[in-house]
């Protein structure tokens, strides 16, 4: 062996819910030129990783390229590396389901390849000392850390460590961080003499370039296509051969001496530190971010709290499903595709801020839950739970057409899920409004025949939840509704009811009026809906009318509108018995490829208002209903 080793190789990843034209994409600029010309260096041996998501694509779509991979690792050239099926963070995950993703993708890899992974794979090196008994418990040997985790602790991030957990060894090798390298990469020879240069006792160096990277690197080079791009950097290491031997790391680890020990607090790669950090945080450099606990964040959007929230919830469900076992097999598949870590977090490339990402999880849970119902035995009803993980029961209605999960406070709507369209309608962003998730059927008061500009209508009511004795099919609550009406802030008391039946949702607000003055106000409720992956696969119809953007349906004389899904063909339809005005407008955050002035469409905003004059002491009943129906 050469004076110094040198693992070279990619992680490759895309969230699910990505459309089917970027993983074409990836695949014509990534994955397939990287292994073709890989293939043509058979002195050169690499280190890859595919998550499930990436592995299960390229085997029902490129059949060519896993005969590729299969020759290339039967020759030894390559080293399939395992790790959790859908790219999971796994802190957040519990350990039973960190063990049914691991074995998941190693099951697939023995499939296809012929042998299990000994190596695994941490996505964003979101890291617990814990991992170490669970990938040992799964027959993994080895796995990656960022060498600046390795500083951190005190450690050499040139030479792999042993670290241990209840009596379980693994081996941790410290990976180069590419990010920034830019024109570094495409000289990879150059890079390890450096890195040797400065590090007169490194024996090994690892370097580990995501897919996104080496996209990237692809489209600010001026090179003609992406197939030279990677025969530059394979004849760079070539050219290094004298001092450089590239090697898998099974192969390392068979010849090494052994390694000393180490110890790694929490932490995690630098991009996922710096979105976890948080405003009080901003000030750290980025090699003391890394030691945060990747739990953080699901501190950074409400949204991530809504999904974590869920999922856990759907676990019990589906461990509570006994004696169909092919049906709890299907229903933990659906769990562990809606623990993809992008739709947590911000990713590499939009992630929760991607609606597709957050939809095809909100879709999976549904699934899952859908799955876990026992057949001839669920019965439809209220429960009363802590849904949301906030020390406090909420009121969640399971049906057979829909689950409909209220929150106290505001007894607004914050999950509204079909069952037949696998669609959470409840699942929009606002860039303009942060630390509260968007819900449906948030109360307050305008002025008569107008809708007041502000966007954000928060704060606005608050109610009790009334005990009601006997089981029913309501959820019923009382408290007051403000808002500035007839210039000046005006309270109104208002009983709110939820009623829940198998074809639909009912609600009524009984408006009581204790002063001793008439009460002239417009009485809004606010909706937020999403549905599809953009605003063309929506839209709201009242009549023949249609309103895809800004739209205002101010005279108060709609008895019904509907909010078309055109993605599943279904559509909600709403009715009130008290004409009403609507206005409509689209919400929306910046574009995640950085245009200027552009956004990328999360939903529509829509408030509906009704003109109430309330005598003293009178009161008055608003009605609306929301039905399911198909397109």
């Amino acid at each position: 062996m050469r004076e110094h080793a040198v693992v070279i190789g990619t992680n490759n990843h895309l969230p699910e819910g990505s459309p089917p034209s970027l993983f074409e994409q990836t695949y014509q600029v990534c994955w397939r030129p990287w292994l073709s010309t890989l293939y043509r260096f058979p002195d050169i041996a690499s280190a890859i990783h595919y998550s499930g998501t990436v592995l299960a694509w390229l085997q029902a779509h490129h059949p060519e390229f896993i005969m590729l991979l299969e020759e290339m690792s039967s020759r030894k050239q390559i080293e399939v590396i395992g790790g959790g099926y859908f790219a999971p963070i796994m802190p957040i995950i519990p350990s039973a389901d960190r063990v049914g993703q691991l074995e998941f993708l190693s099951t697939l890899i023995r499939k296809l390849l012929g042998r299990r992974p000994r190596g695994a794979w941490l996505h964003e090196f979101a890291w617990e000392p814990s991992l170490v008994s669970t990938y040992n418990a799964c027959g993994f040997d080895y796995t990656f850390l960022p060498a600046a985790l390795f500083v951190k602790s005190g450690l050499d991030p040139a030479q792999p460590v042993l670290t241990e957990d209840q009596g379980k060894n693994l081996c941790v090798f410290p990976v180069i961080d590419p990010q920034g390298m830019g024109d570094q990469m495409t000289d990879l020879g150059g890079l390890f003499r450096h890195h040797f240069d400065e590090r007169n006792e490194a024996k090994i160096g690892l370097l580990m370039i995501s897919d996104v990277n080496l996209v990237q690197t692809w489209q600010n080079s001026t090179f003609e296509s992406p197939d030279v791009l990677y025969e530059t950097m394979f004849a760079s290491l070539r050219k290094a051969g004298d001092i450089i031997e590239t090697v898998l790391p099974m192969r390392w680890m068979r010849t090494m001496d052994a390694p000393a020990r180490g110890y790694f607090s929490c932490s995690c790669s630098p991009r996922l530190a710096a979105a976890c950090s948080g405003p009080s945080l901003k000030g750290l450099a980025s090699e003391d971010l890394v030691v945060l606990t990747p739990r953080r964040l699901l501190l950074q959007h409400p949204e991530s709290r809504a999904l974590y929230s869920k999922m856990q919830f759907v676990r019990i469900l589906v461990g509570q499903l006994r004696g169909d076992k092919s049906r709890k097999k299907s229903a933990q598949e659906e769990v562990w595709r809606a623990q993809c870590g992008d739709a947590y977090w911000e990713g590499a490339a939009g992630g929760i801020l991607t609606l597709s990402v957050r939809s095809a999880a909100w879709s999976a849970l549904i699934e899952a839950e859908r799955f876990a119902r026992q057949k001839g035995s669920f019965v439809p009803g209220i429960i009363r739970a802590d849904i949301d993980l906030d020390g406090e029961k909420e009121i969640l209605f399971q049906g057979v057409n829909y689950d409909a999960h209220v929150r106290l406070g505001e007894a607004a709507l914050a999950e509204f899920d079909s069952f037949k369209s696998l669609t959470n309608y409840i699942n929009s962003m606002d860039g303009e409004q942060r630390g509260d998730c968007l819900e449906c059927f948030v109360d307050s008061l305008d002025d008569k025949r107008q809708f007041s500009p502000r966007k954000a209508r928060r704060g606005f009511s608050a109610y009790q939840l009334q005990d009601g004795g006997k089981p029913s099919m309501t959820a019923s609550f009382k408290g007051k509704v403000s808002g500035d009406s007839q210039g000046g802030l005006r309270d109104v008391d208002i009983t709110k009811i939820y009623s829940f039946r198998r074809e639909n949702l009912g609600l009524s607000w009984n408006l009581i009026n204790e002063t001793d003055e008439t009460a002239s106000f417009r009485f809004v409720t606010e909706l937020n809906l999403t549905a599809g992956k953009s605003g063309l696969d929506s839209a709201v119809r009242a009549g023949e009318r249609v309103a895809n953007g800004f739209d205002v349906m101010d005279a108060p004389s709609l008895l019904a509108f509907s909010f078309e899904n055109s993605t599943s063909r279904e559509r909600l339809d709403f009715r009130s018995d008290s004409p009403f005005a609507l206005l409509t407008f689209p919400l929306a955050l910046p574009s995640l490829k950085g245009e200027a002035g552009a956004s990328e469409w999360q939903g529509t905003r829509l408030l509906i208002g009704w003109d109430v004059n309330l005598e003293a002491g009178a009161i008055e009943t608003i009605s609306l209903t929301l039905e399911l129906a198909q397109l």
